[in-house]
């Protein structure tokens, strides 16, 4: 079984003047890079698949391509990542709406 954190004890030893330094420090530098995402990598590229999609390349056609060059990238992954560019989104997943459970209906 843990130990409960005592917080009071915490707060009695806690020198909140340094500790607000430090974070005034952290807020002036940049925060530790994010891992990379196959739409980081391809947003620079961005504009050029999306005119070739439009030309009729197949996302298939255009991942041989970008795996010829390097980029291993799935078929469904381009495709995800071409839909979010020409929707608008931000790439944040929307709430899906919850289903009811239907009501049994009375049989005579």
């Amino acid at each position: 079984m843990s130990n409960r954190i005592d917080y009071e004890q915490i707060a009695a030893k806690l020198d909140y003047a340094t500790l607000d330094k430090k974070l005034e420090q952290l807020a002036q530098r940049e925060p530790p890079k994010k891992r990379k995402t196959a739409g980081d990598v391809l947003e620079p590229l961005r504009e050029r698949l999306l005119a070739l999609q439009h030309k009729g390349w197949s996302s298939a056609q255009l991942v041989a391509e970008l795996k010829a060059a390097g980029i291993p990238v799935s078929p469904a992954r381009l495709r995800e990542c071409m839909s979010r560019w020409t929707a608008g989104g931000n790439g944040t997943a929307k709430p899906r709406a919850r289903r009811r459970k239907a009501k049994p209906t009375a049989t005579t």
